[in-house]
């Protein structure tokens, strides 16, 4: 009987749950829930270029020094091998060269939060994944076109190059890569369009350095309007691109998969 007793009482314990609810620590927590939802929904949000302004203060200047120490280099380059640069056959395949390893530069920086694995963080911000990538692909596109226009700046300057051949050689590679990587960034995983990218890069510059001068068809234009065909449909397919990204693909999924 004792046991059937306690058994008794012990199951009647455990069903029943006791009234330890303070009513006063309840109002004063329920009062605080409804002050911090009211706050959060007065609270000023941030624009995107203030975003964007904050952006270029933590990675921004990082990005742009590095750029900026790679044109460098190119310029001690080109003073450096000014009689190689006289040739326009050679100028022209080391400006194709350069134009593609521009658009290279950017790729560590896009590829830095898988490397550091920070895609679950970035989800979860206040700002989106591709709001993120937005802001960093627009820091180093003011970083790219400023290092093109140096080089352009320079061409000029230490080659034999006409002003249409420049613009050539620096405006087809650096579009084709950038038109081939935005599509690998939109449909691939971080780490394929990695891989990709610097795959797709190395083989321009490979093709460019290994094709002889004298049977380069591309070495041997100018910037016609066929070409300025080329490169509007290149700069179409680019946005078109970006677009994609922003509003149809799965990028955030695929950064942490």
């Amino acid at each position: 009987m004792r046991e059937q007793s306690f058994e008794k009482e012990l199951k009647q314990s455990l069903h029943q749950v006791p009234d330890m609810i303070n009513r006063n620590h309840f109002e004063n927590t329920l009062l605080l829930a409804r002050k911090e939802a009211y706050r959060k929904q007065s609270r000023e949000r941030i624009s995107f270029v203030c975003f964007l302004a904050m952006q270029i203060k933590f990675i921004g200047w990082k990005i742009w020094s590095v750029q900026g120490i790679f044109l460098s280099v190119i310029a001690s380059l080109f003073f450096r091998f000014y009689d190689y640069m006289k040739e326009p056959k050679y100028a022209g395949k080391l400006l194709f060269c350069l134009s593609v390893l521009v658009f290279m530069t950017a790729l560590p920086f896009i590829y830095r939060s898988v490397r550091y694995q920070m895609q679950e963080i970035e989800a979860t911000s206040r700002f989106s994944s591709i709001k993120l990538l937005m802001a960093k692909l627009i820091v180093i596109g003011i970083g790219d076109l400023s290092m093109l226009s140096g080089i352009f700046i320079i061409a000029l300057i230490k080659t034999s190059l006409e002003t249409d051949r420049i613009i050539l050689y620096l405006c087809f590679p650096f579009l084709l890569v950038c038109g081939g990587c935005l599509f690998m960034l939109g449909h691939l995983a971080p780490k394929l369009f990695f891989i990709g990218s610097m795959g797709l890069c190395s083989f321009c510059v490979l093709a460019s350095v290994l094709v002889p001068a004298h049977y380069a068809y591309l070495f041997q234009q100018s910037f016609s309007a066929k070409w300025i065909v080329v490169c509007a449909l290149l700069v179409g397919f680019c946005i078109q691109q970006f677009h994609y990204i922003i509003y149809h693909s799965p990028y955030m999924e695929m950064q942490i998969i």
